[in-house]
């Protein structure tokens, strides 16, 4: 514990929690630096208390994340059967046994449209049809917003020149998902962030930031069908993504952005899902969209060397750098 602190605090790790949970319902919340403390200072019978307890818990949070595994992957399958897209996603998860095989389930849930914070007691069966449940209302919702999304696609390809082109050039490298982020002076606002200051919505992590007079704000991309998309991490900003595109390239003139599409494969070294880095530059002119892709050299000497100092920073790890046809950098480690 104490080499990986050192080594976040040098910048060579992420810590995803600053805190450590203990407990159930997460009672008990300690700072890092207090368990180091406590772990030097214990008794040997104090050590021992603290080691059954953490296996325990461990155990315990592993049978959760298989449950949560369980739920996800049945669910997808019966998203699957429907024959249309539908976000599913359990974003928090806990249950205690109540008799047999009962439990009372704790969970926030992302099905659809909505986000779903709730309980409830049944077996985990039960559980599972329940989510089946709400995702087959949600689904109906979710294809009126994918029509709506295809509709104004439609639309602003008929208004704008050259956006098709670049829509599908995005979209010839999108496997299943993909960050889509787009740098420059002043973008425009999604309309789920309006009425909020930035610095609230960069608090929050909603995707926007902020670098010198720079800022940038992400789209995630999933692919919806064998050759239809959509932009947005909230459904309902799907119909909105390309009228805010053209809206920002149109009041900046020139946007710079990076794609970053994840593949299946999983780096060996760091456990990380292996992505390809492309960049663009894209302006308008006449109303017409024109882009550039940077080269695989250009993308990487951009990402390591720091915008202040000019000094070089070491690459992203589990990425692939990439450029027109087949021009490559690979920064994948292998054990």
């Amino acid at each position: 514990l104490e080499e990986v602190v050192e080594e976040a605090r040098k910048g060579e790790v992420v810590i995803p929690e600053q805190s450590i949970y203990l407990g159930r319902g997460r009672e008990f919340t300690f700072d890092v630096e207090d368990i180091l403390k406590f772990l030097r200072e214990a008794q040997p019978e104090q050590l021992d208390v603290f080691r059954r307890e953490l296996l325990r818990e461990l155990r315990r949070r592993k049978r959760l994340s298989e449950e949560v595994d369980r739920i996800e992957e049945e669910v997808r399958r019966y998203v699957k059967s429907l024959g249309i897209y539908v976000p599913f996603a359990i974003l928090d998860y806990d249950r205690f046994k109540l008799w047999e095989n009962k439990y009372h389930f704790i969970f926030k849930a992302e099905i659809g449209a909505h986000k779903y914070l709730d309980e409830y007691e049944g077996t985990l069966d039960e559980l599972i049809e329940l989510f089946k449940e709400v995702v087959r209302r949600e689904s109906r919702e979710i294809s009126k917003l994918i029509k709506r999304a295809r509709s104004e696609r439609e639309r602003w390809i008929r208004e704008v020149g050259g956006l098709s082109e670049f829509l599908s050039e995005l979209e010839s490298h999108v496997i299943e998902t993909a960050i889509l982020t787009i740098t420059g002076p002043k973008l425009a606002r999604p309309s789920t962030w309006r009425g909020l200051d930035d610095g609230v919505i960069i608090a929050m992590g909603m995707g926007l930031e902020k670098a010198g007079d720079l800022e940038a704000i992400k789209w995630d991309i999933t692919r919806v069908g064998p050759s239809e998309f959509v932009y947005g991490a909230h459904p309902h900003l799907w119909p909105e993504f390309y009228g805010w595109f053209v809206e920002s390239l149109r009041s900046n003139g020139v946007l710079s952005i990076i794609l970053r599409s994840f593949r299946k494969e999983v780096d060996e070294l760091t456990g990380l899902p292996v992505k390809e880095l492309r960049g663009y530059v894209v302006s308008m002119s006449g109303g017409r969209i024109t882009y550039r892709q940077l080269t695989a050299r250009e993308l990487f000497e951009a990402h390591t060397t720091d915008p202040v100092t000019g000094e070089r920073i070491e690459p992203e790890p589990a990425v692939i750098y990439c450029g027109p046809g087949d021009d490559r950098i690979y920064s994948i480690r292998r054990a």
